[in-house]
């Protein structure tokens, strides 16, 4: 699904949203050049018509570079040019925002800068140090419980239903390197805990395993499509972007509106990089804050099956479950430490080899 706009009638929202907002970053000399990371595939796709209407309209020309495998590895690549980093504008998700901010390499953003950013709930921003924003969040993707309607015959409510015998070799689980240990998070929650305190988790990982409730477990968006389309794994803990294939092949339903657990959200976006030339960095501030208006905001996630931050923009059909309002996201939605459960996956990792493997291997 695409948003439709007459392009004479964005071009000329768009030089007119320019020329009105507020703040100094609004109020600079246009016909800078900036150096914007993004990733390949659908998303440069929508990204490339974006900048090119962007010039049109402001004169800023936008020079894309496209991430090498995952998003962490630009975090390698700028280590060494620091202080002298060439891009102005990344696109990254939340791990490797932490990272950036750890090394300090981030300009802090506002809304008096950059009016769009009102229009993004709080929760959805990271923060540096002394408590600024640093991140402009625009895309919003998770992981959810779920399951095939058509392979149970009555619904599932709560996670403690995962302990009946109606789901003996039934579930379709991610070992904790996979979703940075959001399965391990979510059982933990279950039972009072979180990530900081998952020792409830690991309880009741081991009654699922001992009663032989586990039926495969999975390391890729392949292998868990490929085990949901089988028909004997009726239920799974699993991305957006899984969950979207098999909803295209069979009925499902995602918990994501649990009274009990939650849904795990982590954040897309872009981050405007530290430099010693202020007319790029309030250029790359300019174009971060037209992708988190309501019109591009919309438009850029409708491609990507992802859920927009801005709450006035329109979220794709086949992914309203999980876009959440802003009055629904402190009681349904979770982003948990990333940044702390990446240290903790390595021993997670090894106490699933040693406590749960035999249990699931026993069936």
């Amino acid at each position: 699904m695409t948003v439709s706009m007459n392009r004479r009638s964005l071009l000329a929202a768009m030089s007119a949203a320019a020329a009105t907002s507020a703040g100094p970053v609004f109020g600079q000399a246009r016909g800078e050049q900036i150096l914007v990371v993004m990733w390949g595939a659908q998303w440069i796709e929508v990204c490339r018509p974006i900048g090119e209407e962007w010039l049109r309209a402001t004169g800023d020309r936008v020079q894309w570079e496209l991430h090498a495998g995952g998003a962490m590895g630009i975090v390698g690549r700028m280590r060494p040019q620091f202080p002298r980093i060439q891009q102005n504008l990344v696109a990254a998700w939340d791990p490797v925002f932490d990272a950036m901010i750890e090394a300090d390499w981030l300009e802090p953003v506002s809304e008096t800068e950059m009016p769009a950013l009102k229009e993004i709930p709080e929760i959805f921003f990271k923060k540096d140090k002394q408590g600024r924003k640093i991140t402009v969040p625009l895309s919003t993707a998770g992981a959810f419980w779920g399951y095939r309607t058509d392979l149970l015959d009555k619904p599932l409510e709560n996670i403690e239903q995962l302990l009946e015998p109606r789901f003996k070799g039934k579930l379709c689980v991610p070992v904790p390197v996979n979703l940075s240990g959001l399965l391990m998070v979510s059982l933990a929650i279950q039972r009072g805990g979180n990530e900081r305190n998952i020792e409830p988790g690991w309880q009741f990982l081991k009654e699922l395993a001992q009663r032989g409730n586990i039926g495969r477990v999975v390391a890729n968006n392949s292998e868990m499509i490929n085990a949901m389309s089988q028909g004997d794994l009726s239920v799974a803990f699993w991305n957006t972007g899984g969950w979207q294939a098999v909803s295209e092949r069979f009925p499902t339903r995602l918990l994501t509106r649990l009274n009990d657990n939650k849904g795990f959200l982590f954040n897309e976006g872009y981050v405007v990089m530290k430099g010693d030339n202020p007319a790029k960095i309030a250029a790359a501030k300019r174009f971060a804050n037209h992708f988190a208006t309501a019109e591009i905001n919309s438009r850029y996630n409708m491609p990507l099956g992802s859920g927009p931050t801005n709450v006035n923009a329109k979220p794709a059909d086949a992914i309203k479950d999980i876009f959440y309002k802003p009055d629904e996201l402190a009681k349904y939605a979770y982003i948990p430490d990333y940044s702390y459960m990446s240290t903790q996956v390595d021993a997670w990792t090894k106490r699933w080899e040693t406590e749960i493997t035999p249990l699931v291997r026993q069936g």
